[in-house]
């Protein structure tokens, strides 16, 4: 009798969940919410996804939607719907929300998950700008698309004509273009990679197929960028070697380390 009741039980708990709990060899959970057709798509992938995520503070109804429920929104810590403004990634370079890569590999292009990434798995005992220290984290996400990203190579330089600017920044003109000059309060569009002193790129929008505007002189970029940018006409190529100190000095950010000298290439695509 005892386990037929607990068979009910848990028949019970799974209807009303509606949907299959997966849980990963590294705790890891998700449901599938939406179906998707077609290839899987695997670690290197360039995705596009539609997200939403949440801080977890009460753990009951985690598979439900919480976006129609208004005690979740204090909570709440990003939705792309919202802002119209898809998030394209490199899937596997820990590009997106730390832990996600795990769920999102597997996909297929219009699947639906909810994600649970416990706080192991996200970003631990540290947090991680709104996020607290030993926060789980919620994240519905929708695959829009994948493809295979552009291939990106460090551009070759002449190092001889490397020039000095009296804050320390260092830079090289490739291609002078012949378009106006990137004063304050223009808006740019630029393609970049990054790269460490020792060849590793940590970050390209070239990579991304998704070229990056800011606007000249609101320090929306660090300040070597600021100041390197500002030295380009539209149309030129050009590599920035910025100190630390017009970087992100001591602070660690993502894959760069602390004190690291970056190195970046960049073209000025068009200006606004």
């Amino acid at each position: 009798m005892k386990k037929l009741l607990f068979v009910g039980i848990a028949l019970l708990m799974f209807a009303g969940c509606g949907k299959k709990v997966i849980t990963t060899d590294t705790g890891l959970k998700y449901t599938i919410d939406t179906t998707g057709s077609g290839a899987v798509c695997k670690s290197g992938d360039l995705v596009t996804i539609h997200f939403k995520a949440w801080i977890i503070k009460d753990s009951t109804n985690l598979f439900k939607d919480w976006s129609k429920d208004s005690t979740r929104m204090p909570s709440s810590i990003g939705d792309s719907r919202q802002t119209n403004q898809p998030y394209k990634f490199l899937l596997g370079a820990s590009a997106f929300v730390k832990g996600s890569d795990e769920a999102i590999i597997g996909m297929k292009k219009g699947e639906t998950r909810t994600v649970i990434i416990p706080a192991r798995l996200a970003y631990g005992e540290r947090g991680f700008g709104p996020i607290p220290p030993n926060s789980n984290l919620k994240l519905v996400v929708s695959l829009i698309d994948m493809k295979a990203p552009v291939k990106v190579n460090m551009w070759n330089v002449d190092t001889t004509k490397i020039q000095t600017t009296k804050s320390g920044l260092k830079y090289v003109i490739i291609q002078q273009g012949n378009g106006p000059k990137a004063d304050s309060g223009k808006t740019v569009v630029v393609h970049y990679s990054g790269y460490l002193l020792d060849g590793t790129r940590f970050d390209s929008s070239v990579e991304r197929d998704e070229p990056f505007s800011f606007v000249v002189g609101l320090k929306m970029v660090i300040p070597g960028w600021e100041e390197g940018i500002s030295l380009l006409n539209k149309g030129s190529k050009a590599r920035f070697y910025i100190p630390s100190a017009l970087a992100y000095g001591p602070r660690q950010v993502g894959k760069i380390p602390p004190n690291s000298i970056l190195i970046f290439d960049v073209e000025l695509l068009d200006m606004k």
